[in-house]
């Protein structure tokens, strides 16, 4: 589906630029990583992929909100930075669908079955996703200076 066609539907809409919320949603990215992390460490795998792909999805909305660009579905920020952002790394971008779909399965599904290695390459992406678009955007990590959430 085409940007345009995404801003006709009501799946994006312009609203104004912002650094603040672009920082802001990359702190949330960085709750959720860490949230992922721990509850990979109880063995809760599901929760986990749950965790690690909201860390995702507020990692990419990041950019979103620093272009002038909301959004009410996750599948248009996939849509939307594919087209404005294909610089940003086409298997990066795969990666982030594939895993909003594992996401929506194993929090809707009836009989998703995952595992450690799943919830484990989740949190990988979402550890990578997170310092790329640190880098991307130029915000560095609050961890690093002492403001982690």
């Amino acid at each position: 589906m085409s940007v345009e066609s995404l801003f006709r539907e009501g799946f994006l809409k312009n609203i104004p630029p912002s650094r603040e919320r672009a920082e802001k949603s990359l702190k949330v990215a960085e709750k959720y990583l860490s949230e992922a992390k721990q509850t990979m460490k109880i063995g809760v795998f599901e929760m986990a992929i749950i965790a690690a792909y909201n860390s995702a999805f507020h990692s990419s909305r990041a950019i979103l909100f620093a272009d002038g660009i909301g959004e009410r579905a996750h599948f248009a920020i996939y849509e939307y930075l594919k087209e404005k952002h294909g610089n940003f790394g086409q298997a990066l971008l795969n990666a982030f669908d594939m895993y909003r779909k594992l996401r929506h399965s194993v929090a809707y599904g009836l009989d998703t079955k995952v595992g450690k290695k799943d919830a484990e390459s989740i949190v990988e992406f979402a550890e990578e996703l997170l310092e790329k678009v640190r880098n991307y955007l130029k915000i560095p990590s609050s961890e690093k200076e002492g403001n982690a959430p």
